[in-house]
């Protein structure tokens, strides 16, 4: 099974901003280098090559935030893919699950080959999908303990 991550509305347009400003970067670069528009043009064609080149790579970056992030149960355990990069943790290194009661967010808690820290990972994913991930890990981690927890109220900062 695959759930895509969901970071929130607000990291998603902050993202897409920065994709959206290096690919700015990237055209006035490029106009730059190109000497097409002389109000743009250069002397310095190395400076502009290596923003380009590095706006570039933000916006790649960016761009695969976006669309290449996201959680696989496999039969090995949680393979997680952010971007380029990917990471695993065995069902078996779970040792406690935490679900947010009003919010439904997954809090899971695993240590490696049962040595070292304990590390907690929240898993970006939309409320729906957390219902169903849910329903696997409890299936999956067998020996990992479920609670849930309802996260204290905000407390109202004005003073009468």
């Amino acid at each position: 099974m695959t759930f895509r991550m969901f970071f929130g509305w607000i990291k998603t347009c902050m993202v897409i901003a920065i994709a959206l400003a290096g690919t700015a970067i990237v055209v006035l670069d490029a106009v730059m280098i190109s000497g097409a528009v002389p109000a743009f043009e250069t002397a310095n064609v190395t400076v502009a090559a290596v923003s380009l080149a590095a706006a570039a790579l933000i916006v790649v970056f960016a761009v695969l935030l976006l669309v290449n992030s996201w959680y696989k149960l496999r039969d090995d355990g949680i393979f997680a893919m952010m971007a380029v990069f990917g990471d695993t943790v065995a069902y078996n290194d779970i040792r406690r699950i935490s679900v947010n009661a009003v919010t439904y967010e997954i809090f899971v808690a695993w240590q490696k080959d049962g040595e070292g820290p304990e590390t907690v990972t929240r898993l970006n994913l939309t409320e729906k999908d957390s219902k169903v991930m849910l329903t696997e890990l409890e299936r999956r981690c067998a020996f990992a303990t479920v609670d849930t927890f309802t996260p204290p109220e905000k407390k109202n900062k004005k003073k009468d």
